[in-house]
């Protein structure tokens, strides 16, 4: 790779004339930036930025977001074997967060027989209102539904907030014909799940993934709105 477009050949961007020839201090402000978060947090940071390099104007740096980097809490070599697939609710190829959580009490679950992708707004609101009974009762639960939990995007999963959802312990994404999105993993919303402990499985198009429909359709209903069933 050469600097310049003098020699012919495919273009690649690199950012040199920034990382390497310093038209704009930007490793030098980055590394100023983690620093002093780093001192201020007691723990490293990850930052968001912004930068506008238009000609003619001063260069300008923005600061977006600053906050403490998420660490796993354990670092454990897994092996998954085959008849612990088997006997599995569910097992995705696609996942974030570790560890083991033991104080999942119930299942809340977008019923795939009623759902609709033009719904996904009423489905947030049916489980955000399960949500805050189980708060009160201090129950967490396991999570699962279609498409993107927490996209801003209706049409691509169900958009719930944080406050709609503050009870989970762990949640699962599906896919179905109407709705089928790639996992949204660099966002906030899962930077902050994953920094609380709540793991997260995405079950996509993957041949190995698998969630077992009639296990779920065969427990004991708790309470059961238009979209959304409680077990």
């Amino acid at each position: 790779i050469r600097d310049g477009a003098q020699s012919g050949g495919f273009p690649v961007v690199t950012f040199a004339n920034i990382l390497k020839y310093q038209a704009f201090p930007l490793p030098g402000i980055l590394s100023d930036i983690l620093e002093t978060g780093r001192r201020g947090m007691g723990c490293p940071v990850e930052i968001e930025f912004a930068m506008n390099l238009a000609a003619g104007r001063k260069p300008e740096f923005d600061l977006l977001q600053i906050r403490p980097m998420a660490v796993a809490r354990q670092k454990l070599e897994i092996e998954i074997l085959p008849e612990d697939i088997e006997r599995a609710l569910c097992y995705s190829t696609m996942a974030l967060g570790n560890g083991e959580v033991t104080d999942i009490a119930e299942i809340v679950f977008v019923n795939p027989a009623t759902f609709e992708a033009a719904r996904t707004i009423d489905v947030a609101a049916e489980v955000g209102r399960l949500n805050k009974q189980l708060e009160v009762q201090k129950r967490k639960y396991l999570l699962i539904g279609p498409g993107r939990w927490g996209s801003a995007d209706r049409w691509l999963g169900i958009p719930v907030k944080w406050n709609d959802i503050s009870g989970v312990r762990a949640m699962v994404e599906t896919a179905t014909e109407a709705l089928r999105a790639d996992p949204s993993q660099g966002s906030h919303f899962f930077h902050n799940i994953t920094s609380l402990g709540i793991n997260y499985l995405n079950l996509g198009v993957h041949p190995d993934d698998r969630i077992d429909w009639p296990w779920l359709a065969a427990q004991p209903v708790l309470k059961e709105t238009e979209y959304v069933i409680h077990i």
